[in-house]
């Protein structure tokens, strides 16, 4: 009994470059992203990352102690008017903004959408 011989088919494609202002056609593999040129990952433009402000979530707090101190602070989200201990260190001038209960983004967003529900009712 004689088996089929298969030949492996190439699944070449015309394909748009998928890097961003140059949109050359090229032929390629499906998966193929990238033009001959762009290819090589040096000729890419580079990701810059979005970068956060230090002061959106930390309080710039600028002091001439010598001794480590604890202060207290108050926390800064709206509506929240608890009273928080930080300790203060010489020469470090960047404190957390927030209290405890409220340092993450997700507590702070929900506090927020609390706070806003009950508004509505009163």
């Amino acid at each position: 009994m004689q088996l089929p011989k298969y030949k492996k088919k190439k699944r070449i494609k015309l394909k748009i470059c998928q890097e961003p202002g140059c949109g050359r056609e090229f032929w390629g593999h499906p998966i193929a992203k990238y033009c001959e040129l762009h290819r090589d990952i040096k000729q890419r433009q580079k990701q810059k990352k979005d970068v956060e402000s230090i002061e959106s979530k930390n309080i710039i707090f600028r002091h001439n102690y010598t001794e480590v101190l604890e202060l207290n602070f108050k926390c800064c989200l709206e509506g929240c008017n608890s009273v928080f201990p930080i300790k203060v260190f010489p020469k470090q001038f960047v404190y957390p903004r927030f209290c405890m209960e409220h340092r993450n983004d997700f507590k702070r967003q929900n506090f927020l959408r609390v706070m806003r529900h009950r508004n509505r009712e009163d």
